[in-house]
């Protein structure tokens, strides 16, 4: 998945929540609670795609035409998200705040971005003990569709003498 677009998910998130947000599996310092984490759990080039052939001036000066063909596809991805507190209400609040962004509030966000929210799963109880004490953390994953295109431009022949003689 493009980094970029993960990282402007990760901030158009932060501009709603007004909330730390950092990867989940990072040697840094935890930040001061609350805060958000998010790991990017999985990935998934979809089998289905569509191939389009436009006709183009040719780049290289012995050809009129090139074809350009264009593979258009929608590969998905998943997020883990979840939120951590030293309180079991903020953390739980916080994470229905994040996962109502993803199914609601940020829906022109992604639109501008060329991506969409397939699933947000409900959330849930992702509580963590630590020593002798506990990282209040609810969560939930959320499944994302990108669009995606991979172009190529092929010469064409356009023009061929055959210098041959059959017997």
């Amino acid at each position: 998945m493009n980094k970029n677009i993960i990282n402007k998910i990760v901030k158009g998130l932060h501009e709603h929540v007004e909330t730390v947000i950092v990867p989940n599996n990072t040697a840094d310092r935890r930040p001061e609670y609350p805060y958000i984490s998010y790991n990017l759990t999985g990935s998934q080039n979809n089998q289905t795609f569509s191939l389009v052939d436009e006709i183009v001036p040719s780049t290289n000066s012995n050809f009129e035409n090139d074809v350009k063909v264009i593979r258009k596809e929608q590969p998905y991805f998943t997020l883990s998200i979840n939120t951590h507190s030293d309180s079991e209400v903020d953390a739980y609040d916080l994470a229905v705040k994040v996962r109502d962004w993803f199914n609601f509030h940020g829906d022109l966000f992604f639109v501008e971005l060329n991506i969409a929210v397939i699933r947000a799963t409900n959330v849930g109880d992702r509580t963590h003990q630590i020593v002798d004490d506990f990282e209040r953390r609810y969560g939930f994953d959320v499944r994302i569709r990108a669009a995606r295109s991979i172009v190529k431009r092929v010469e064409t022949i356009e023009k061929h003498n055959f210098n041959a003689t059959i017997n």
